[in-house]
């Protein structure tokens, strides 16, 4: 399912959806920078659990009692991350400095590691771009069968864009195979780079590392 932009009474904020089947659920997030994220989780697909403002907490800053509801809570590899995505400029403001300097001590506390994300670490390059052509096809199933015949009929295990399609007309695959493949890993490449310039390398399942 695409992500599609709900109306919500607020005038300044705009809330999202998307849902995803790996991680069987629908989530709400309130900015296309949160967005981005749920796309580099969903396309990782490594964390155990998702959530998007999965609770709310109560603390002090400065001697006056505030209440905080993070962005996400995921689960990855038995380690609780508490997730709030944030501007750059945002993120650099003292006010909310000292506010995550705060929220680190206490999810530390709880035995959960908190994090700041930013454009910095969501949009490095093209990825972000990348990620939102990718992700209408993220639940789609794997073409493997495809991918069997790209292993079977060529010795081949690297090209650029340009020379994979040559070798996809050649297979008689059709191109959107490099969607898809992409977006279950079969194929590897850098998605920091403009998507007409990605070089892939491939190999059997058993081989691949990540």
């Amino acid at each position: 399912m695409q992500q599609r932009e709900l109306v919500k009474q607020s005038p300044i904020r705009s809330s999202y959806l998307s849902y995803s089947v790996h991680y069987g659920r629908v989530f709400a997030v309130e900015s296309t920078l949160e967005l981005d994220y749920l796309n580099l989780i969903r396309f990782e697909k490594t964390a155990e659990s998702v959530e998007s403002q999965p609770f709310s907490i109560q603390f002090e800053l400065a001697g006056r009692p505030r209440r905080y509801t993070p962005d996400f809570l995921v689960v990855d590899h038995g380690i609780e991350y508490v997730d709030e995505v944030k501007t750059r400029n945002a993120a650099n403001k003292p006010e909310f400095r000292l506010k995550a300097e705060k929220l680190t001590r206490f999810f530390w506390n709880r035995g959960q590691i908190f994090r700041v994300l930013t454009e910095d670490d969501i949009r490095p390059g093209h990825r972000a771009q990348n990620l939102r052509f990718l992700s209408p096809v993220l639940d789609l199933p794997s073409p493997i069968d495809e991918f069997e015949t790209l292993l079977n009929e060529t010795d081949k295990r690297s090209g650029s864009m340009t020379e994979f399609r040559r070798l996809l007309d050649d297979l008689t695959i059709d191109h959107s195979f490099i969607r898809r493949a992409v977006a279950h890993q079969l194929l590897q490449c850098d998605l920091t780079k403009p998507w007409s310039q990605l070089d892939f390398t491939w190999s059997p399942p058993h081989l691949q590392t990540f």
